[in-house]
């Protein structure tokens, strides 16, 4: 904030308020005007943050471990809770679930966070429209927590994860291959509504991205990129039988229209002599 105010203060700004743990501000003339007031003076905080943050763990450690107690539900069948939570869902998702393409592990800890001893594993498997125990076999995704983390989330029935868990960083992760997006996607829509609203947008998103075709070499192809709608005409670079989106990065294989560099988001392209390589549509 220090940094910001100063250079703020370059361009003329002058509206700008340090807000400091601990600090009061108070407003008057129908918020018009405030007052500030700071328990440590703002340069003296910043010139020994380290100091003060600190002090203000150990000062709410017994705020912060309550908390984390309140989280175990070890009554709670965590198994059986997200198989009659998620199953429903995966049937439910045709692009989503597809994007994702395989099983997706979680290792769960008797700690409240990938640290500790892995209590149970669970597999939620996206082809197979299934959460099970874990099978010992190869999987893609891997998703580290602890146990009391995922009960509080069955318990609280939160439909966002990604806002819950994943932004928390109280997890680790591992994966074969590129980022896949549809995961944190899914995750971030666990309710009947939030899933319509996701495959509903990817439905639009993918009708949209294959209204236009453009020329390139001799392939024809869809104009905008599946993954962020960059026009290909300007932005597609074709490299033998491989294009690449130059404002993103996407690499595509065009005579399957695989994504090379992520999981889900094909291409539809067709060679000149109308031999067609593109992939199906989902229905």
């Amino acid at each position: 904030q220090s940094v910001f105010l100063t250079e703020y203060a370059k361009v003329g700004g002058t509206n700008a308020v340090v807000q400091l743990p601990g600090s009061v501000t108070e407003l008057t003339d129908g918020g018009t005007k405030q007052t500030t007031t700071h328990p440590t003076p703002v340069g003296e905080f910043f010139a020994n943050k380290r100091a003060h943050l600190e002090e203000m763990r150990e000062r709410k450690r017994p705020i912060i471990e309550a908390e984390k107690a309140s989280w175990r539900h070890p009554e709670i069948d965590v198994l059986g809770e997200l198989k009659k939570r998620i199953e429903p869902l995966l049937e439910e998702s045709i692009y989503m679930a597809q994007g994702v393409g395989g099983p997706v592990r979680f290792d769960l800890t008797d700690s409240f966070g990938p640290d500790g001893e892995v209590v149970e594993q669970i597999v939620v498997d996206f082809p197979a429209k299934q959460v099970r125990p874990y099978a010992d076999e190869k999987v893609r995704y891997r998703f580290k927590t602890g146990r009391a983390i995922i009960e509080h989330l069955i318990h609280i029935d939160e439909g966002d994860w990604v806002n819950s868990l994943f932004l928390s960083c109280r997890f680790s992760a591992a994966r074969i291959g590129q980022y896949n997006e549809y995961i944190y996607a899914f995750f971030k829509c666990l309710g009947r509504e939030r899933l319509q609203y996701a495959e509903g947008w990817y439905d639009e998103h993918e009708k949209a991205v294959e209204a236009e075709d453009t020329q390139m070499g001799d392939w024809t192809l869809q104009r905008r990129c599946p993954h962020l709608k960059a026009d290909l005409s300007r932005f597609g670079i074709l490299d033998g039988n491989v294009l690449t989106c130059q404002l993103h990065g996407w690499k595509f294989d065009l005579p399957s229209g695989r994504c090379l560099t992520s999981a889900g988001h094909k291409i539809r392209a067709t060679k000149s002599d109308s031999e067609s390589t593109g992939p199906s549509r989902p229905h």
